[in-house]
């Protein structure tokens, strides 16, 4: 299974700092490519890859190309309506805050009728603004980004997701997307009719990227099957990722893959939520990320990520991305 490494920029805690600096950020980044190589790891995703506080291009430029005369590529996470769009913050005209500043009428609603924010990590003290899912002008400003970022960094990969902080109550959402009676904090057919231009657009672009697309899903036969035609609308070569246990309801926490889960696409990815604040620590075992994996594997998936946020000088840390490493490298059936 292709190796995975899924980060936060200022929840990084390879080197003093978190990334709120041009120098921890590198730092942090430095330090998490050499052990990355060692595990085989092929790619880093990272959320909030481009931050005027912590050196904007001149940083992200210098974190890609260290990583990548380390065999190791960034994958940059890209928003869209959430998350910043192409540059997570900064004025950059790729920052969605900043276009969505320009043209105010875009931002999501809450459903008292104010105006939607975000703030996430929760050691972010920044925040953004959402836009209207469904805003089409703003469909055409993300081909643009993704053009700019594409070329701009000479990507072979990304993330990217609509975002799960809560839905647009706007007279248009409701009417389009039934939203007054959904109260939940993401919509897959929302999700998926946003997303799809997007990928298209950049694979039409650029032949053999690899690009991550969030679910937010389990892999339960059921869940899946009800919505397979919407997993099944992506190109073949995206890998849809999949989540494999509900980490942040401790300690109630299940697995969401099993024996009789089935991958509907050719691609998927399993996302291990380990070695991250984001599911309260280190909360699940190594052998529980290693059946996690087996699991996948099993299902019909093809890569395998997990948080790169704790440095593997903690042992325990370092314990789970042995474990999972190892279950990765094994073949199905073993």
């Amino acid at each position: 299974m292709r190796k995975i490494w899924w980060t936060w920029d200022i929840r990084m805690h390879w080197a003093h700092g978190l990334s709120f600096t041009e120098e921890s950020y590198w730092r942090n980044y430095e330090l998490a490519v050499d052990s990355a190589a060692r595990y085989g790891v092929e790619g880093i995703v990272v959320w909030g890859f481009l931050r005027d506080m912590h050196g904007g291009l001149r940083a992200a430029h210098r974190v890609l190309d260290y990583a990548r005369k380390h065999g190791v590529e960034i994958f940059p996470g890209f928003g869209v309506d959430d998350y910043g769009g192409a540059y997570y913050q900064g004025e950059s005209e790729w920052s969605l805050d900043r276009f969505i500043a320009k043209h105010p009428e875009f931002q999501a609603r809450n459903a008292d009728g104010s105006l939607h924010t975000h703030r996430w990590p929760m050691n972010d003290w920044t925040v953004r603004k959402l836009c209207c899912p469904s805003c089409e002008p703003a469909m055409e400003y993300y081909l643009k980004s993704m053009e700019w970022l594409l070329r701009e960094f000479d990507l072979k990969g990304f993330q990217i997701e609509q975002g799960d902080s809560g839905l647009c109550y706007c007279e248009k959402c409701c009417e389009n997307y039934g939203i007054g009676e959904d109260k939940s904090s993401f919509n897959l057919n929302i999700s998926t009719r946003r997303l799809l231009p997007v990928v298209r657009h950049a694979l039409q672009l650029k032949k053999n990227l690899t690009i991550i697309v969030e679910t937010y899903s389990g892999m339960e036969l059921g869940k899946v099957a009800e919505k397979a035609p919407l997993f099944q609308s992506y190109p073949l070569e995206v890998y849809l990722s999949w989540q494999a246990y509900n980490g942040f309801e401790l300690p109630e926490r299940r697995f969401l893959i099993d024996e009789k889960s089935v991958s509907p696409a050719k691609h998927g990815c399993i996302a291990v939520r380990s070695n991250s604040e984001a599911a309260l620590g280190e909360s699940d075992t190594p052998e529980e990320v290693g059946r996690a994996v087996e699991l996948a594997r099993n299902a019909g998936l093809d890569m395998a990520y997990i948080y790169g946020e704790y440095p593997d000088f903690w042992p325990k840390t370092a314990k789970v991305y042995e474990i999972w490493s190892r279950a990765c490298n094994e073949t199905k059936g073993e």
